[in-house]
């Protein structure tokens, strides 16, 4: 656990630069770090509307309601299928790290984002009963999963239907 969320310098995620700056509030944190640096993005710009944008500031303004508080902890930052591979004897790697303090709902976002075997359900609860989650932690993942969501569309010209996402989450902050 840590008292503050970031890292003492800035790193990577995918060839975007990761904004670490400390701040003591989580969910400013990842409003202003994780989520909101992604809308001057040229691709985010032309992707979402004035709407979608202003959904998402919406949606960031009642991140404490939305999110639980939690300490930080340290998280890989970029944790899906991918990155995880196989030493020459078998033992699992990580790879590409996007380190921070930030909540491990952030890790596990990235994992739940991709396409797991049913055998993984075991891994998924034992990960949230290790990290303190509570049951509803499935409910938050599409608005944690906003940031991948977000840098996905900033970095490749085929979004996979993040923007579709994007927009599906912040649907009910359109008002």
């Amino acid at each position: 656990m840590h008292d503050r969320f970031g890292w003492s310098r800035d790193n990577w995620l995918g060839h975007c630069r990761q904004d670490n700056t400390w701040d003591t509030d989580g969910h400013t944190f990842f409003a202003r770090s994780r989520l909101l640096r992604w809308l001057p993005e040229p691709r985010v710009r032309a992707a979402l509307n004035e709407r979608d944008r202003q959904a998402l500031e919406r949606l960031c303004e009642r991140l404490p309601e939305l999110l639980p508080s939690r300490p930080a902890c340290l998280t890989h930052g970029d944790l899906w299928v991918h990155n995880i591979l196989a030493t020459r004897d078998g033992q699992p790697a990580l790879i590409d790290p996007a380190v921070s303090y930030m909540w491990p709902e952030v890790d596990l976002a990235h994992l739940w984002s991709s396409p797991h075997p049913p055998e993984a359900k075991r891994f998924f609860a034992r990960y949230a009963e290790l990290t303190g989650l509570d049951d509803d932690w499935p409910a938050r993942m599409p608005i944690i999963q906003l940031r991948q969501h977000l840098a996905v569309i900033a970095q490749y010209e085929h979004d996979w239907g993040a923007a579709d996402q994007v927009r599906a989450t912040l649907k009910p902050f359109r008002s």
